[in-house]
């Protein structure tokens, strides 16, 4: 059985499609787990309904105690599930219609781990800026490949094996608001499981206005993530252009933090970065840009420095 896992959060509108689609799968030996993140509009009512009339559809309010955000709520329903194969899945995104057989397919041909499948993006409001995820799904050095964005695939895009998920602990990062799929990703690539690669659009991602890949502070998180990164470059085996690549990005974040005033924050990852494995030179430019930082909160002037 393939355990399907939704969290959700005030997508009344949209998740019924996400439901449908997953209702008229080629393969019927599914789950599917919505994992409610405190909604405020109608989705409790509106998933009843579907629950009422297919047994397969489940709903759970994810518990107080867990941290807010799709990570906790992803961890709180594979906790939940049953199925042998996982398919992490959006409450605003639609599946093609022989996904979950497709993909049950080729992972069942060999020794592997997950599968990794094309994501397209649709719009009802015109032509989406983007048109794959990304072009490329694989290379010869993913990891690295993945950092730098040359390869890469959405958390839809795969099934999972359970047994290889619970083989290496691999759980989401419940710290993280956003760049949690990405995490997620880069672990299961560190700690060597095996992926099939489907040359085949299997997810369909629906750009709208509130899409959490929109969050509107994210460094936190990527910030978060870069420093994971880079406290692992060697177990990872990161070259020198992948790490200049993560010191630059770290730059561009940090100056984010500050240009949104979140000193806080700043002094907190200026704390993290100057005692990690980060280049001199980027250590002394986050001094810098944290005093500039301090000036444009307290007078509102120097921004054009946090360019």
């Amino acid at each position: 059985m393939i355990s399907i896992i939704i969290p959700t959060h005030n997508r009344a509108h949209l998740i019924g499609e996400t439901i449908e689609s997953i209702q008229n799968q080629t393969y019927k030996n599914w789950e599917c787990i919505i994992i409610d993140d405190g909604s405020t509009d109608h989705t409790e009512s509106l998933i009843a309904e579907y629950c009422a009339a297919d047994s397969r559809i489940q709903y759970y309010k994810k518990p107080n105690n867990f941290p807010k955000g799709p990570s906790a709520a992803r961890n709180y329903g594979f906790k939940k599930s049953k199925g042998g194969y996982i398919n992490w899945f959006d409450s605003d995104d639609i599946m093609h219609p022989e996904k979950l057989e497709t993909d049950l397919k080729h992972i069942q041909s060999g020794e592997y781990d997950f599968t990794i499948s094309q994501s397209q993006f649709f719009s009802e409001s015109g032509t989406p800026q983007k048109k794959y995820w990304n072009k490329q799904l694989w290379s010869d050095d993913p990891i690295n490949d993945f950092i730098k964005m040359k390869i890469g695939w959405g958390v839809n895009a795969s099934l999972w094996k359970r047994s290889s998920l619970n083989a290496i602990g691999l759980r989401f990062n419940e710290n993280l608001m956003t760049a949690d799929d990405f995490l997620y990703h880069i672990q299961a690539l560190e700690k060597d499981l095996k992926p099939i690669i489907i040359k085949k659009t299997l997810s369909f991602l629906r750009v709208h206005p509130k899409r959490l890949n929109d969050y509107r502070v994210k460094s936190p998180f990527k910030l978060t993530v870069n420093l994971y990164l880079i406290k692992k470059k060697k177990q990872l085996k990161l070259k020198e252009q992948t790490i200049d690549y993560l010191n630059n990005q770290f730059r561009n974040q940090y100056l984010n933090l500050l240009k949104n005033k979140k000193l806080n924050l700043a002094i907190s990852f200026l704390f993290k970065a100057l005692s990690n494995h980060y280049k001199g030179r980027l250590k002394v430019s986050l001094i810098n840009f944290f005093l500039i930082g301090c000036i444009y909160k307290l007078t509102g002037y120097g921004y054009k420095f946090l360019e």
